[in-house]
């Protein structure tokens, strides 16, 4: 499961300016997390960070492009997308994917960290 804090804070965020593409994705990522599927949360986090660069009808729309190069911490996010990559696309063995005891805490661990990411990424975009 996510941290409290965290759950807490995804369900606290006002998706209203977000464009209706990023919007049902996050609706559906917060279904993902309350239905159990930290995958699916993680690829959702990965997914919103792009659509929201480019859906006209969100910040994309309205926010500067100087503004989308300084939101959210680089590093984050370029482990979220990173992290989705080796998930969805099979190069070799990736950690939570080969049938380990432990991978359910980890999916949850980086989860967490992917939609971590993705709000601090958003909230940077709203003071814009």
């Amino acid at each position: 499961m996510l941290d409290p804090g965290l759950e807490t804070r995804l369900s606290a965020f006002d998706a209203g300016d977000l464009g209706p593409h990023a919007a049902a994705l996050m609706d559906e990522m917060r279904r993902a997390v309350r239905s159990g599927l930290p995958l699916s949360a993680l690829l959702l986090a990965a997914t919103l960070v792009d659509v929201v660069a480019n859906e006209e009808a969100g910040p994309a729309g309205f926010v500067d492009g100087v503004d989308f190069a300084y939101a959210g911490n680089k590093a984050a996010l370029g482990w979220l997308r990173g992290r989705r990559n080796e998930i969805l696309h099979h190069e070799g063995p990736t950690d939570g994917l080969m049938g380990e005891s432990v991978a359910a805490d980890w999916h949850w661990r980086d989860a967490g960290k992917g939609i971590s990411a993705l709000l601090d990424y958003l909230e940077d975009l709203e003071g814009y």
